[in-house]
């Protein structure tokens, strides 16, 4: 009896070693899995699909049974494109999970944005039966309806979803499309390729009698995630009633380094030739920006500029130094920011300026407004006369208004209005003052084309009091 004691006490003690031992290594998979899923979705917030493919599809070769990693891959595919890979992976989760609620509705939405609304629908008619609030489920299935033309369908689902989820924002907007007789359904975020060539000109006239004729050419590479340049070729051509015809060539190139989602910097260099003279400036900017809360951006910078609003300035060839600093923050419906700056001149003259807006913002039936107020100051040591203006103490507090509208997913426009008062000396009074911007965007995939108006009644760079400004620009993502 002693001897059977002893030989089920073993083998009681054996059998507890071993479920510690297997329950140790099941917790530090579970632990491994979520690094693994933490660093993906990290990755995939910061838009850097690619990196996310490459951290959870590694992460599914070391867990090949974790159905986590499975749809969280498929997610990272589809934000790259690879739709067909997405759907495999989802499959895969459903045939081994058929009620995974998650990956049913991401193949249901994946077969959506393919146009394979006939399977997409079937889908999320399975998730409402199996739960009538599931709002992801019936937006997903009324988009598909409004992309099929059938009004009618979508407002009854639409109407039912509503009636479980009153202050849905979403059904909502869905409802005033509806209404409103637009049949568009949700569109697949387009992701933007991280490379771009940028080709874009500007006039600008005042009534002073300036002319500027600029042309810009901009190309951004991305090394890696994080890592990136930027080179820019501008060409000034400029003349007024009293000076001579100016041309002004500049080029600058810069590294930009975002090794932490909180932390950014740039660095950069290059070269300005005023109309076609042997001497040429070195021209350079550096900066540091830090953002320890998601809505919170606060940095600074130091750089050498040239100082070009019109031919007489260009003619003294001047450049500008000097430190900046900005902060920004970003709420649900507003937006503040902030900067400051101060400048030495090549001409011994002395800069400072400091500009603060407060925006607010809100959507009505399709359309952002936004009212704010925006505040300006700025001066200098020396009233020199060579081209730029340049009081002792300029100030102007202007209210802001304006309206952006989307109405297709390939057209957007905003009409930006800002009026009030200015006052152009320390001692001077304010008189009124106010500008409009008018801008328009059109992208056709990978192409994007903008044209934009302004048009001001307040004190220019040049010292003039009125001027119209018109903008062109053809970009291309690859």
């Amino acid at each position: 009896m002693e001897r059977l004691k002893g030989f089920l006490t073993a083998v009681i003690l054996a059998a507890t070693c071993v479920l510690a031992t297997g329950t140790r290594a099941f917790a530090s998979d579970q632990e491994s899995i979520q690094q693994v899923l933490a660093a993906g979705q990290q990755a995939m917030l910061e838009r850097h699909y690619v990196q996310a493919v490459h951290v959870l599809r590694n992460g599914l070769k070391d867990y090949p049974a974790d159905n986590q990693l499975r749809l969280e891959l498929g997610r990272a595919y589809l934000s790259t494109g690879a739709d067909s890979r997405a759907i495999r992976l989802f499959r895969e989760v459903l045939g081994a999970e058929p009620n995974n609620r998650l990956a049913k509705l991401e193949l249901a939405r994946t077969l959506g944005f393919r146009g394979e609304y006939q399977a997409s629908n079937n889908l999320y008619r399975e998730l409402l039966s199996a739960n009538a609030a599931d709002e992801a489920a019936a937006i997903g299935l009324a988009s598909n309806l409004l992309h099929e033309r059938r009004k009618a369908d979508a407002g009854t689902v639409v109407a039912e979803a509503l009636a479980l989820h009153s202050d849905s924002l979403r059904l909502q907007e869905f409802k005033d499309r509806i209404d409103n007789g637009n049949l568009g359904g949700e569109e697949r975020e387009r992701r933007k390729a991280p490379n771009l060539v940028d080709i874009e000109t500007d006039y600008f006239n005042d009534s002073a009698g300036n002319h500027s004729w600029r042309s810009e050419q901009r190309l951004d590479l991305e090394f890696r995630p994080g890592l990136s340049s930027r080179g820019i070729f501008e060409q000034h051509f400029q003349h007024s009633r009293d000076d001579s015809f100016e041309a002004v060539g500049t080029f600058t190139g810069q590294l930009r380094w975002k090794p932490r989602d909180w932390l950014s910097a740039s660095a950069g260099g290059g070269a300005v030739r005023f109309n076609n003279h042997d001497d040429v400036h070195a021209i350079y900017e550096t900066s540091l920006a830090l953002q320890p809360v998601r809505s919170l951006l606060l940095g600074g910078g130091f750089s050498r500029v040239p100082i070009i609003p019109n031919a007489e300035a260009s003619e003294h060839r001047l450049t500008a130094q000097g430190w900046r600093a900005f902060g920004g923050w970003t709420g649900a419906h507003w937006r503040i920011s902030a900067r400051g700056s101060r400048d030495h001149y090549s001409d011994k003259n002395i800069a400072s300026r400091q500009t603060a807006e407060a925006i607010r913002e809100w959507r009505i039936r399709g359309l952002n407004f936004q009212m704010g107020y925006r505040y300006r100051h700025y001066g200098f040591n020396l009233d020199l006369a060579h081209g730029y203006f340049s009081p002792d103490s300029y100030q102007s507090h202007l209210a802001v208004a304006g309206v952006r509208f989307h109405p297709t997913r390939r057209y957007r426009g905003e009409i930006l209005a800002r009026g009030g008062a200015e006052s152009m000396a320390s001692r001077a009074p304010f008189s009124q003052a106010w500008e409009i911007n008018v801008r328009n965007e059109l992208s056709l995939g990978d192409w994007a084309l903008q044209l934009d108006y302004s048009r001001y009644h307040l004190l220019q760079d040049t010292g003039a009091f009125r001027a119209e400004a018109g903008r062109f620009a053809v970009a291309y993502h690859f």
